[in-house]
Parts: C-alpha cells; sequence; structure tokens
C-alpha cells in the first residue's frame, strides 16, 4: 500500500520558485491517483509548527517539504527540537542554496525528485548534527553545516543585500555568495579557535573559515570536504588557517575547482568525530544552515541523531 504524502510548500523559497513548480507537481499526483494533502508556510518558523503538528497525527504519512535548506531545516527541527517526533521526511529543492539536495544526490529537477520520491521504496536514515550553545543557552538542530567566521560573514552579507532576491528571481541565487565574496574578504578578521574532540585538544591562532558539515557541500555548491558522508554517523570539521590573502584566494579557487587539491594544504585542517566543542572568544559571525546565528563569542557543542528520509 502506497503511503500518504502531506506536501510543505514554502512559497518564497527560492524568490517564489516552489509556488511556481508546485501546480504542476500537483498535476503529477493527481494523474497517477497519488493520496497527498498540503500545507502552505506564512512566515519564518511556520514550517516547523506545520511539520510537527502534523507528524503527530499522521505518524505514517511523508511530510514533503518544498523549498530551500532553511524550510528543511525549520522542519528538522519541528520534529526533534522538542520531545523527538517520528516521522519520514522527503525533500524536493527549490531554494538558492539546495547544499543538502547535494549531498543526498537529490535531483535538482522537481520532477526528477518527486519522480525518485515516489518509486522509493523505503526511507533511509540520515545523520543531522545536534548542537548547543552555552552563551545563549541556544540549542537546534541542522542539516546542513554550522560555520562561524568567513562563510557565516557571506550569509550575513548575503541576507542583508538586494542582489540575493533579484538573482533568486531568475533562479541564480547561488552566485549571491559569489558576488559577495570579496566583501566578506575584506570584513572577516582572523581569530583564535579551540577545539574539543575525542581525539584531543586543539588550538588555531589564525582561523579564518570554521564549518562543522555533516556532507560535502555549503555556500551554493562548493564541495568543500569530499570524504564527508551524510550516514557515517560522524560531523566534519573544516578549518581554514589564513596569513595573507593571495594565498587563500588561491586556496578557495582549488576548491570550486575539480580536483578538491585544497584538501591537501597545510592551511586546511579536518577533524572527524561523532562530538565536537568548540570555543571562540571573539565576536564573530555564525550561521546554522545559511540562518544567521548572530554575532557573538561561541562556545557550542556538537552530536548526531539521526532522521528517516525518502529519497
Amino acid at each position: 500500500m502506497s503511503p500518504h504524502y502531506h506536501f510543505i510548500i514554502n512559497p518564497v523559497a527560492g524568490s517564489g520558485h516552489a509556488k511556481i513548480v508546485w501546480p504542476k507537481l500537483r498535476q503529477i499526483l493527481q494523474t497517477r491517483n497519488i493520496s497527498y494533502s498540503f500545507d502552505e508556510s506564512r512566515y519564518p518558523g511556520h514550517t516547523e509548527k506545520l511539520c510537527r503538528q502534523y507528524a503527530l497525527n499522521h505518524p505514517q504519512a511523508v511530510i514533503v517539504l518544498l523549498g530551500g535548506d532553511g524550510t528543511l531545516h525549520e522542519a528538522v527541527n519541528g520534529l526533534h527540537k522538542e520531545t523527538k517526533v517520528s516521522a519520514t521526511l522527503a525533500y524536493i529543492p527549490c531554494g538558492s542554496g539546495n547544499d543538502f539536495a547535494r549531498g543526498l544526490s537529490i535531483p535538482a529537477d522537481p520532477v526528477k525528485a518527486l519522480d525518485k520520491i515516489l518509486a522509493a521504496k523505503a526511507p533511509r536514515l540520515v545523520d543531522i548534527g545536534h548542537y548547543t550553545e552555552k552563551f545563549r543557552n541556544e540549542s537546534a538542530f541542522f542539516t546542513n553545516n554550522i560555520g562561524i567566521g568567513f562563510d557565516a560573514q557571506i550569509v550575513y552579507l548575503t541576507n542583508h543585500s538586494p542582489l540575493k532576491k533579484w538573482l533568486n528571481k531568475y533562479h541564480l541565487g547561488f552566485l549571491s555568495y559569489a558576488a559577495l565574496f570579496f566583501k566578506a574578504l575584506k570584513k572577516q578578521p582572523t581569530f583564535k579557535l579551540e577545539v574539543t574532540s575525542p581525539k584531543g585538544h586543539q588550538v588555531f591562532e589564525q582561523a579564518f573559515l570554521c564549518t562543522t558539515t555533516n556532507h560535502p557541500y555549503f555556500g551554493g555548491g562548493v564541495n568543500l570536504m569530499p570524504t564527508a558522508k551524510i550516514n557515517d554517523g560522524k560531523l566534519d570539521l573544516i578549518v581554514i588557517e589564513k596569513k595573507r590573502t593571495w594565498p587563500f584566494l588561491r586556496l578557495f579557487l582549488l576548491m570550486i575547482l575539480p580536483g578538491h587539491f585544497h584538501i591537501f594544504s597545510r592551511r586546511v585542517h579536518h577533524l572527524q568525530a561523532p562530538k565536537l566543542k568548540l570555543a571562540v572568544s571573539s565576536a564573530e559571525h555564525g550561521q546554522a544552515d545559511g540562518e544567521e546565528m548572530g554575532t557573538k563569542p561561541f562556545e557550542i557543542s556538537f552530536s548526531i541523531n539521526q532522521q528517516a528520509f525518502l529519497y
């Protein structure tokens, strides 16, 4: 017996991309006599509430999200943030970055993504990260990554720039990160970072980019750590130190070119572990799945949970 699919659509994701593709997907569902229902999120945080409420009332249904990485972030927190609610999620990427879809090899084409969901035989468990931030007494979950420093600076500048909205209109939202790269490079200072893991304690005096990731991708498709896996029960910490601007530019160029030669640089540090703790005493930008965490010192602990996905 086929499951019931409940779609949660974020109509503003990708400057309205989800709202545009939904009628086409709905027609496919009706043509194939698929049992479905749907809701639209209407304000920030609404997806979190919709997802939790529907899962509590319909635990056997598959909740399908049409939106971006932020939509997915809200849904996962809706299921896990308070007492855990068991539910199966599926995801049709319609945002500007869509890094989680890349990490899970979900097709970028919404129709192909829907076909893959409908053809899937059973859900599979996927890692999701959990973090607790001491200074704000904040605890939440993430599907992509938590960044402190350079990538979070780009997120901040992007979210406060009209450029992202304009590029999203033409489904080129991923270019907004690239467009603000040099502005972030100029504004972001290096900072002291302390890392504690089962492997010991490390100090980085000139950290510039610090990302704790669940899969290889960040920033709308940059393959930051090719060896990161979304189902290995571990998180990958990548720390990039910066002494001078030009060597960092060369390193970043290697990051976006084929071959992934950046991982061999002595300025790139990689640590893999199921649990991590980071401490930054200076006020830095932070981001969680592309959502701003504010500018502040950080003392943040990470661990791993799992979520069932149909894909």
